[in-house]
C-alpha cells in the first residue's frame, strides 16, 4: 500500500509529456440533425417529431390523431 507522502508526490508531479498522436483532438462538432416525421410514402419529413412506439411522428400525424377506430 503507497504510504500518504508518497501519494502525495505522485499528485505533485507533473503529467508525463504526451506521446505524439496520442492526444486528444478539439474538433467542432458535427450537426446533429433532428428526428423527422416517418409517415407516409413519400415521408412527411418534418421536424420537430416524437417518438412513438409506430415510429417518429409529427404533431399532425400522431397515433391519436391517425389511428384507424374499429
Amino acid at each position: 500500500m503507497i504510504a500518504l507522502d508518497q501519494a502525495r508526490r505522485l499528485l505533485d508531479a507533473p503529467p508525463p509529456d504526451p506521446v505524439p498522436g496520442q492526444t486528444a483532438l478539439d474538433l467542432p462538432a458535427e450537426p446533429h440533425p433532428g428526428p423527422e416525421c416517418e409517415h407516409g410514402n413519400p415521408r412527411c419529413r418534418t421536424a420537430p417529431a416524437r417518438f412513438y412506439p409506430c415510429g417518429w411522428k409529427c404533431d399532425a400525424h400522431q397515433p391519436s390523431k391517425t389511428h384507424r377506430r374499429r
